[in-house]
């Protein structure tokens, strides 16, 4: 299990790279596209056409490493009214709720690419195809699936830790 936790650890960092890249990319060809809007009145236009669906592709790639690092909200509560067993069933029960909405969130992703493959969706000035985006951002979804899979195993077996209750400041 640790060797696989490692593997879906380094996909996970990869995957944040990429996507931290791909936002810096996007903010400088977008202070590039308003400078020269300002002062040579030419925009970027693919800035406006492809800026979404980059965005799109660069959350989504930051998901898999908070989906391993637990960097979810958590309520702790609980942590001062249950015993740790109760706690362990609580953190499970919320790791396959959080399981069951990525694999809703990466299915439905999978459906929309499909459906703008189908219709031969393109962007508005450059026609440029907006699937390929689609399906990257569901492919990084699937991982996530993948990755939140490795803890939703971690918490059943009891070899991740129990988020602790945070002392009051």
């Amino acid at each position: 299990m640790a060797r696989i936790e490692q593997v879906a650890g380094a996909v996970a960092n990869g995957l944040a790279v990429l996507g931290l890249t791909l936002l810096l990319i996007l903010a400088t060809f977008t202070m590039l596209d308003g400078l020269l809007r300002a002062f040579a009145n030419t925009p970027l236009d693919f800035v406006r056409e492809l800026g979404d669906m980059v965005a799109a592709i660069a959350g989504a790639a930051c998901l898999p490493i908070a989906l391993l690092r637990e960097s979810n909200i958590v309520l702790r509560a609980l942590g001062r009214v249950l015993p740790r067993l109760a706690l362990r069933v609580v953190d499970g029960v919320a790791a396959l709720v959080v399981e069951v909405v990525m694999i809703g969130m990466a299915w439905q992703f999978w459906l929309h690419a499909d459906k703008a493959m189908r219709a031969g969706e393109v962007t508005w000035m450059l026609e440029v195809p907006k699937a390929p985006f689609w399906f990257a951002v569901d492919g990084i979804l699937w991982v996530g699936v993948l990755v939140q899979l490795v803890v939703l195993v971690g918490r059943a077996r009891g070899t991740r830790d129990t988020v602790e209750t945070e002392t009051p400041a």
